[in-house]
């Protein structure tokens, strides 16, 4: 004998009163944590002082993760960066190298961190640009070779970095404000680079912030 199957379009079973409640209260919950998670990155982000003091010159670290000592900080990035690849172990050497340099030079890591995702968000260490820019900070490769990275091997990981730290230092250093100095990385100073290359400073400043908030919420190994 067949079993008579329901048509597709047969109304849902109809829920007892408790469940509806349940169901109801479930729903609110879960939209507050989102609200409260979304609110405590966004006021994190506006408080740092990228966001905070975009005009001025920003070259001592801004203790984006309070006092975190340099491989905490390496730790936190590294989270944030694993976002943007399924190789997390290349997160982390990203992360440890960008600390390094970030503590080397006195530039808040969070900097160095937004340059670095509006190079390459991808955090492909093979990039290459129209322009021949190589890297993860796509670094142009008359700069190969310079300022003693140990490398002029632009595709290698520590090597890109330290020179496109180096290249944003001497930015930094010839700048009246980080604003500035993000454009001349770029090589915008004029406008003249790249289409709407005079944006490029708001969007290093939109991923360090948030990769400044982001970083604070990570949990450190220590506290779990």
């Amino acid at each position: 004998m067949k079993k008579s199957l329901k048509p597709l379009n047969a109304p849902p079973p109809k829920l007892s009163s408790p469940m509806k409640t349940a169901m109801r209260a479930a729903s609110h919950a879960l939209a507050l944590g989102v609200l409260l998670v979304s609110g405590a990155v966004w006021t994190i982000s506006q408080q740092h002082p990228l966001y905070a003091n975009p005009g001025k010159l920003l070259r001592l670290p801004a203790a984006i993760v309070d006092a975190a000592q340099p491989t905490e900080q390496a730790f936190r990035i590294g989270e944030v960066l694993n976002q943007y690849t399924h190789d997390r172990a290349l997160a982390f050497r990203i992360a440890d190298a960008l600390v390094a340099q970030a503590d080397k030079e006195h530039i808040d890591p969070a900097l160095l961190v937004g340059v670095l995702l509006t190079e390459d968000a991808t955090l492909d260490p093979h990039a290459r640009s129209s322009v021949g820019a190589r890297g993860l900070m796509q670094v142009m490769p008359l700069h190969g070779g310079k300022w003693g990275c140990g490398s002029s091997d632009l595709f290698d990981v520590e090597s890109n970095i330290c020179h496109g730290v180096q290249i944003l230092k001497a930015a930094l250093d010839g700048s009246p404000n980080t604003r500035v100095a993000l454009l001349r990385y770029n090589g915008c100073v004029r406008g003249r680079n790249t289409p709407n290359c005079h944006l490029y400073d708001d969007k290093v400043l939109r991923h360090a912030g948030r990769a400044a908030a982001e970083m604070r919420l990570v949990k450190t190994q220590k506290s779990e």
